[in-house]
């Protein structure tokens, strides 16, 4: 909260924008309401189904598959409103008119799946597998987080030395792929030099995926589009890292089930049944209060369990990569373009829009607007 605090006082001070003022009513008038109602609605259904899947109620449950099977019409009704009715469309169709767009909100997405996942299942494996407490865990996974940083703030300062921002991506991809496959094989025991770089290795891939499909993403639309596309690439950000959170425990969770009969026949069936799928992870502290034996027997099947895990992460990693193949590279422009804001502009584009289709501008003119 200070450092909000902070951000929001900053930029009253310093963030001056040319934005003509729009009336209260005309501006509520003008806002995508029922685009905003069906993708948040449509996202939260879709979510909580899967979170609700398998730990609060079974996948074949009517609760979850209503949950996920109408967040996801929502979602579809939000692209069809988007595409066909909206006045003023929170994210425009044209902004998925180009292949490279496309790919760069892919490589979001999936860079976001496989990010989020080291943020939040490396804290997980340090306190279950290495018995480390939860503010040694924070400590533990600083070379992660501080190679990351830096890695993300060089590659932005390379893309405007050289307006090169492909071969940054695929280096990032690559070195990503490789360092999540390292996290397979994370040691049950404290080998710290594994456990360092590892994490050193995976965040300088991760760390340039942060603004090179960003900049690529920006440099491939309309000055007027700049601020949706951006919008639109973070959405789709903090959607994947949801996601991430909730499939990674997916998969954690089945393959702790699978280990219920190693750990019913060394723990006995009322302490194992404390480590059995949804309450795993929500009871590692018990970890300390059973006997060094048993210990090593449940910090094991927690580490066999994490590495499955990880699998299928490296697997999205790799389609991470696939996505950016599809990316395509633009010279980045020295000039600065100001685009006009505010409701009059935007009407004005859109006419221009409607113009254009009306005169038969053709399909690629449609798909634009």
């Amino acid at each position: 909260m200070p450092i909000t605090g902070s951000v929001i006082i900053f930029l009253s001070l310093f963030l001056h924008l040319d934005n003509p003022k729009t009336p209260v009513w005309d501006g509520l008038k003008a806002v995508d309401w029922i685009g905003t109602v069906t993708v948040v609605g449509g996202t939260l259904m879709f979510l909580l189904g899967l979170q609700f899947g398998g730990v609060t109620y079974p996948w074949r449950s009517a609760t979850v598959i209503c949950l996920i099977v109408f967040g996801i019409l929502m979602i579809c009704l939000f692209i069809v409103h988007e595409w066909k009715f909206a006045k003023y469309p929170i994210t425009p169709v044209r902004l998925f008119s180009k292949q490279s767009n496309i790919a760069a909100i892919g490589v979001c997405f999936f860079h976001g799946l496989v990010f989020m996942s080291a943020s939040y299942y490396l804290p997980l494996y340090f306190q279950a597998v290495l018995g480390a407490s939860p503010l040694l865990s924070g400590v533990y996974l600083l070379p992660w987080a501080l190679s990351f940083s830096v890695t993300s703030y060089i590659t932005g300062i390379v893309i405007k030395k050289t307006g090169k921002y492909l071969p940054l991506l695929y280096f990032g991809l690559v070195i990503m792929i490789l360092g999540f496959g390292l996290f397979i094989d994370l040691p049950n025991s404290r080998s710290y030099a594994k456990v360092f770089l590892f994490q050193i290795f995976a965040g300088i891939g991760a760390g340039p995926i942060f603004n090179t499909p960003l900049v690529a993403l920006q440099a491939m639309v309309e000055p007027r589009d700049i601020a949706t596309a951006t919008s639109t690439f973070f959405f789709m950000r903090i959607l994947s890292a949801a996601i991430s959170v909730v499939i990674g425990n997916v998969a954690f969770q089945n393959e702790m089930q699978k280990q219920q009969s190693t750990l019913v026949t060394a723990l006995g069936p009322a302490v194992a049944s404390e480590f059995s799928g949804g309450s795993a992870a929500a009871n590692v502290r018990l970890l300390g209060n059973i006997p060094p034996d048993q210990q090593h027997v449940a910090r094991t099947a927690f580490g066999q369990s994490l590495k499955i895990m990880w699998i299928m992460y490296v697997a999205l990693a790799g389609v991470t990569l696939v996505a950016g193949l599809f990316m395509v590279h633009k010279n980045l422009s020295t000039q600065h373009v100001a685009a006009k804001t505010g409701l009059k502009a935007e009407e004005e584009n859109r006419k221009q829009d409607m113009a254009k289709i009306q005169t038969g501008g053709g399909t690629k003119d449609l798909e634009k607007a």
